[in-house]
């Protein structure tokens, strides 16, 4: 069943005594599995006959609702699937949720791969547990574009990497899929002496033969914590097997650029700033269809400080020290944001790059950076800054970073610093000037999580 989470005033359900809490057992005689079915139905018939009951009880009764074509319901569920999360069914030799330390929230411990939350929020599925009933489904209601997890196209190595047989027959899933009228958005994990060099040039060859149906490619280093006891020893990539990695899309690109594939494929922010490349230009993102992914977060970051930098007057003083805290890779971004700064009169900016302990090293994004980690490097690097600015791409939508703090337990494990949340580069400059270009509260910017500060 599904539980109403909140209903909107003067909407058509709270009229007809929808209140939150209640439980939604069927939608005109039909069960709802999940947001797709409510949709389904809610936006089909100006006329709803809805069975719901008082939370865990069987105590039900008919709701008739009335509404104008192609206006809302006026309610909010709770979550998206409601029969159950499809599982992962892998055994992947890099899957991050199998390196997670013991004090991690219990979200990132579940392993789903479920077509639902691929369609609706983009998220990467693999394809190896869809059953036939599924594969109907997707092809029946059009569930289309959605997110997929490749890795490579060659059948034993994707068996041998995702732990699983079922894993080898990607291509006869795509090609049934792309036959279909199905698009999708591609991933490959690359890691280091299994996928990349000749293996990459093979899977790159076999998705430029799915043409319009690939509508964009990510590709990504793996991701390695500390924490991989029991798990095949692997690699992260060195500066120099990652500029390879460029190089050979480039490569690539070059020799297939007839191909609808070769203008579709994004490195990941990682593989640029490790080499210490530059950071591509906007147009080579085409709107960014893997920002979700974290791919082209760097360019959107620089071109979003830029832009909303021309609204500062150039020559105001500033007397402030400030702080910027953020991981290893995100100090790297930020460079020419903070050298731009830095050359405000009476104003210094110092970064403090945090150290991932909590997952390990070898983890430099700042969106996995752990509370416990943030406030110990504060704490110890005694910093004398009036403001010290977090990133709000710590914390989850529930408010909590991956070890579990929310933002007034940091501040209270902080005492006698100022602490701000900042979540893109908007945020950061009406801090910086106090809002002296008429800003508005920081915190009720609505701008996108586009900055990895």
């Amino acid at each position: 069943m599904v539980e109403i989470k909140r209903v909107i005033p003067g909407s058509p359900a709270e009229k007809a005594g929808l209140e939150a809490g209640l439980t939604i057992k069927s939608i005109n005689g039909r069960k709802i599995r999940d947001y797709i079915d409510y949709l389904g139905e809610v936006s089909t018939s100006s006329r709803l006959e809805l069975k719901v009951c008082l939370q865990g009880s069987e105590n039900c009764h008919q709701i008739f609702i009335s509404r104008e074509a192609g206006s809302g319901l006026g309610i909010e569920l709770e979550g998206i699937v409601y029969d159950g999360l499809k599982r992962c069914c892998n055994n992947c030799i890099f899957c991050f949720v199998d390196q997670q330390p013991d004090k991690v929230r219990k979200s990132l411990t579940i392993k789903d791969d479920d077509y639902r939350f691929s369609f609706l929020q983009g998220s990467f599925i693999t394809l190896t547990n869809l059953t036939s009933k599924d594969r109907q489904r997707i092809i029946r209601e059009r569930l289309s574009p959605l997110y997929i997890s490749v890795h490579t196209t060659n059948p034993d190595l994707r068996a041998e990497i995702m732990g699983n047989p079922d894993a080898a027959g990607i291509m006869k899933d795509l090609k049934f899929l792309a036959g279909s009228g199905i698009s999708f958005h591609l991933q490959l994990v690359l890691i280091p002496g299994y996928n990349e060099k000749e293996e990459l040039e093979r899977t790159l060859n076999d998705l430029a033969g799915l043409e319009e149906a690939v509508l964009s490619l990510g590709i990504v280093p793996v991701g390695l914590t500390s924490h991989r006891d029991n798990l095949p020893e692997l690699e992260s990539f060195t500066p120099r097997q990652a500029r390879q990695v460029l190089e050979k899309i480039e490569s690539w690109q070059k020799e297939n650029w007839e191909t609808r594939l070769a203008g579709s494929i994004y490195p990941a922010d990682e593989f640029f700033l490790i080499t210490g490349s530059k950071i591509p230009d906007e147009e080579y993102y085409n709107d960014y269809p893997q920002l979700e992914n974290g791919i082209g977060l760097t360019r959107l970051l620089r071109n979003n400080y830029w832009k909303t930098r021309e609204r500062y007057p150039e020559r105001l003083s500033v007397n402030k020290l400030l702080a910027l805290v953020t991981g290893k890779l995100g100090s790297q971004a930020l460079k020419p944001l903070t050298e731009d700064l830095n050359e405000i009169p009476g104003l210094k900016v110092e970064v403090i790059p945090v150290e991932n302990r909590f997952l390990g090293e070898q983890v430099t994004v700042t969106g996995l950076l752990a509370g416990d980690d943030i406030i110990k490097t504060i704490q110890q690097k005694e910093v004398p800054a009036d403001l010290v600015i977090l990133p709000e791409i710590i914390f989850n939508d529930q408010g909590l970073t991956l070890d579990g703090y929310d933002r007034a337990e940091i501040i209270e494990a902080l005492p006698g610093k100022e602490i701000k949340f900042c979540e893109n580069p908007g945020e950061l400059l009406e801090v910086v000037f106090d809002e002296k270009a008429g800003g508005g509260n920081s915190r009720q910017t609505e701008c996108g999580k586009i900055n990895p500060l």
